[in-house]
């Protein structure tokens, strides 16, 4: 079966590329394809749409959204590959490796200096058009109330409530909140806007990371545009006011096991004295708030990582893999340096969906 490839604009094509993203992922929204497709706070985004040659119809389209990384201290500009949408019936390796190869082909006629993709269906792809992987997004689950749990194993409420109240003692005295305590010189607000003091903790302490600048514009567009759901903003503070953190994060995230969850967007910090106090300040917050457990994707620092373990965290198996794929027109730009996941944070501000 032959495909033929386009590149054109999802504005231009909005009526097909609704019906084709509804078809896949049940979503027909217009408010959030303008703002996931049209509103791009970095700059225009690149659309390659794949129809069948036979019927013309449109069968699949991949994506390349502009944005700003931040690496070794320095701005460049980058492409995030988007996901791969085909269409049940169509989706061999032929119509998807077309996609991804007319999306890398287009790259020299680009100032990208590398693209970067997150899957976990399409490595194959990736690997194929010598995508270079980087790592395994990790999924981090904290448990705070382990009631749930028991629930298809305990029928008796007084016995299961009884067992788990012993339980949740322990996962208590063992996790670090418990032995970390904020004095009055640090200030955590639960209903935080976003203003320049986000922009200015990520320029004075982003040196050495790879990350998706962090501008006052991102986030704006990312956690308070978004059509579809209501993020929080919880932010640490200094006594003077400078900002030391912040956690953006959704309630009522369901899990695997039908808990009440809090789900962990996308986190910053000064330094890890400051992870830690404001992870100590969250955790006892969704244990107040009555939340059975929380959440995080992230790809990134060892050190983050053993962090989140101390808290009580444990991973669960992922399979949301990184790739990169340097601009071959760019002979000046070091790839070395992205290819080490510890100097990478992406949290789920990356993984649009």
């Amino acid at each position: 079966m032959g495909y033929s490839i386009t590149q054109t604009s999802a504005s231009d094509n909005q009526e097909e590329l609704l019906s084709l993203i509804n078809r896949n992922f049940k979503k027909s929204d217009t408010q959030w394809f303008n703002w996931s497709h049209n509103q791009n706070p970095f700059g225009d985004n690149f659309c390659w749409l794949a129809r069948e040659d036979a019927a013309g119809q449109l069968i699949g389209s991949t994506g390349l959204l502009t944005r700003r990384i931040s690496c070794d201290g320095k701005s460049f500009v980058a492409g995030q590959a988007e996901f791969i949408n085909i269409d049940e019936e169509h989706r061999s390796a032929q119509a998807a490796l077309r996609l991804q190869r007319a999306l890398i082909s287009h790259l020299p006629e680009t100032d990208f200096n590398f693209v970067y993709g997150m899957t976990d269906e399409a490595a194959a792809i990736f690997k194929r058009c010598r995508y270079k992987e980087v790592g395994t997004f990790q999924h981090w689950v904290k448990p705070i109330r382990s009631e749930y749990k028991f629930k298809d194993k305990i029928r008796s409420k007084i016995l299961r409530k009884s067992a788990s109240t012993l339980i949740d003692l322990a996962m208590r005295a063992y996790s670090l909140e418990s032995r970390t305590f904020l004095t009055h010189r640090n200030k955590v607000n639960f209903d935080a806007p976003i203003d320049g003091r986000f922009e200015t903790l990520f320029s004075n302490h982003s040196e050495g990371v790879v990350m998706v600048e962090r501008t006052r514009d991102f986030l704006e567009w990312r956690f308070r545009k978004d059509p579809n759901t209501r993020f929080h903003v919880m932010t640490l503070e200094s006594y003077n006011q400078e900002l030391l953190g912040y956690i953006v994060y959704v309630m009522g995230e369901t899990g695997r096991k039908g808990d009440y969850a809090a789900g962990i967007q996308d986190f910053f910090f000064k330094d890890m004295k400051s992870l830690k106090l404001m992870l100590t300040a969250f955790c006892n917050h969704c244990r107040q708030v009555g939340l059975e457990s929380i959440v995080i994707n992230y790809f990134g620092r060892e050190e983050v990582m053993k962090l989140f373990s101390r808290f009580g965290f444990f991973q669960r198996h992922a399979e949301t893999k990184v790739f990169i794929y340097a601009n071959p027109k760019n002979k000046e730009f070091d790839s070395e340096a992205i290819l080490d996941p510890n100097r990478w944070h992406l949290t789920n501000a990356e993984l649009l969906s």
